[in-house]
């Protein structure tokens, strides 16, 4: 047999053998890539095997604060001093979005935590409890179907406190509540029901109760409280007006003792408020003005007597932790103003009023006048990065307790994903 003949053959056997144990190997699964999601915006990706579109977002920020105020706890832990020490915040935020033949439905978790030194010499209670225990807590959470939206998440009475890092004083609550909305043409008209607790009111006790040697009954009912809300929106200007029937309030009678009790009788308030933005891009992109005011009846945390930015905040209040059932009229205003020197470099002042009087109850005839002014200055170095400069002052006067007032520096930087 001729050599040209054998290797065919041998090369045949080869060929042969190679395709019956190729046979016998496991074909591999295509490979589910991640895939860009454009339906909802930047950052969507969907999650392999679904329709669903997630995404993932968040900051670490580190900041400080130098200062000095006549209220609150700081002066009476640290005597002297003029330094609020360092603190640092991280934020993990997802989202996941799809879409139903009722409409985008999406789900929404904002979740925080910080170390033991909060910043700029006030914080909410949320602040303080988890700023000292090092525990994360949820900042904000929802779901939205369409136009409805259930969660823990900004009241629809607000409308912002201006441009600044440090706010002026306004309603700032984040509640648990329901939502409904309707859009068209620009408009929104929405209606919430919102849960009171969250503004601060003031529960029932269970029949008579004592604690420290004074004795007590009654309280608020719960009861939630009614918000609607008509928004406008074009290129050039913002504008909503909202307004709420409230149940936070009590009036309190009584001196304490077991003979004769405090009796809190619970108490219907109301608020009214609205903002205007303009959009200033004729000066400089980016531009923007500001203005917003606020009025309530029995109804302290919609205008900023009490809540998050707050007087009561500031601790400028004398029965700080009753600011938000306290009974009164209370009113404030703000102005805010937003100027971008560069792509990435902007400053901001804020100038607001804060007034309460109240109406005679358990907390006499207390008043109080509040102001404040900020200035902002903000960097972005590199995309994700944030710089910031604030600087603020804000004073008091109280009908029975003369004046008092608290500046604050606030240095931090964040970097954001």
């Amino acid at each position: 047999m001729r050599a040209r003949q054998i290797l065919l053959l041998t090369a045949a056997a080869f060929v042969t053998m190679g395709t019956a144990h190729a046979a016998d190997l496991t074909v591999a699964e295509p490979v589910d890539y991640v895939k860009v999601c454009d339906a909802f915006g930047e950052g969507f990706f969907y999650s392999p095997g679904t329709d669903t579109c997630i995404k993932i977002g968040g900051y670490v920020k580190f900041g400080t604060a130098f200062g000095d105020t006549d209220f609150g706890y700081y002066n009476e832990t640290y005597p002297g001093s003029k330094w609020d020490n360092f603190y640092t915040e991280a934020s993990i935020q997802l989202t996941a979005s799809s879409v139903t033949e009722f409409g985008n439905l999406t789900g929404f978790i904002d979740m925080r935590a910080q170390t033991g030194n909060q910043g700029n010499f006030s914080a909410s209670a949320i602040q303080v409890v988890n700023s000292q225990t090092n525990t994360a807590y949820l900042d904000s959470g929802y779901l939205q179907l369409g136009p409805v939206k259930a969660g823990y998440f900004t009241s629809l009475f607000d409308f912002g406190r201006g441009y600044t890092d440090t706010e002026a004083f306004g309603s700032d609550t984040t509640t648990d509540h329901i939502e409904f909305t309707y859009a068209t043409g620009g408009f929104a008209f929405a209606f919430s029901i919102e849960d009171q607790r969250d503004r601060g009111a003031v529960g029932a006790t269970d029949g008579l109760v004592e604690e420290d040697g004074e004795w007590s009954i009654g309280g608020q009912k719960n009861i939630p409280d009614l918000v609607g809300a008509i928004s406008y929106s074009s290129g050039i200007v913002s504008a909503k007006l909202a307004g709420a029937y409230v149940n936070d309030a009590i009036n309190i009678n009584g001196s304490g003792t077991a003979i004769d009790p405090y009796v809190a009788d619970p108490e219907t308030g109301w608020a009214i408020g609205g903002g205007l933005e303009f959009n200033l891009d004729a000066i400089a992109k980016g531009d923007a003005f500001f203005l917003s005011a606020s009025y309530g009846n029995n109804a302290n945390s919609y205008t900023g007597i009490a809540g998050g930015t707050s007087v009561a905040d500031l601790g400028g209040f004398e029965f700080d932790e009753l600011a938000a059932a306290a009974t009164g009229s209370s009113w404030s205003a703000l102005a805010s103003y937003k100027h971008n020197w560069s792509d990435s470099v902007y400053s901001a002042v804020t100038g607001g009023y804060a007034s309460y009087d109240g109406d005679g109850s358990f907390f006499g005839d207390y008043s109080l006048d509040a102001w404040r002014g900020v200035v902002s200055t903000g960097w972005t170095p590199v995309t994700g990065l944030d710089l910031m400069l604030d600087g603020s002052y804000s004073k008091v006067e109280e009908s029975d307790d003369g004046t008092g007032d608290a500046w604050a520096v606030n240095l931090w930087m964040q970097r954001s994903w």
